[in-house]
């Protein structure tokens, strides 16, 4: 199944419903097949929603929160990408 995910560079311009939208799809895709590419992907969406000049701060702090959650769920579990996936985190987290 595939979600439409709007490009983040445009998505700082426009509407944030389509991102917004597509993230809540892809957490619910995520409940029913489990990936660290969707926790990824969930994560990188919620950095770019935290952005978004329409969100207002408070709604920002709460996708900065979430982002940084996602970015790191599954980093104790024994996946053969979990290393991957934490390295992302981590690597995410400095940039904010």
């Amino acid at each position: 199944m595939r979600f439409f995910m709007p490009n983040a560079a445009t998505s700082n311009t426009e509407s944030a419903e389509p991102l917004l939208a597509g993230t809540l799809a892809l957490m619910t895709f995520y409940v029913d097949q489990p990936s660290v590419a969707a926790m990824q992907k969930i994560g990188r969406n919620l950095q770019t929603l935290q952005q978004h000049p329409q969100l207002s701060a408070e709604m920002c702090i709460v996708c900065r929160r979430l982002a940084a959650y996602w970015l790191t769920l599954g980093c104790e579990a024994q996946q053969k990408d979990a290393h991957t996936a934490c390295r992302f985190a981590a690597a995410s987290a400095a940039l904010q």
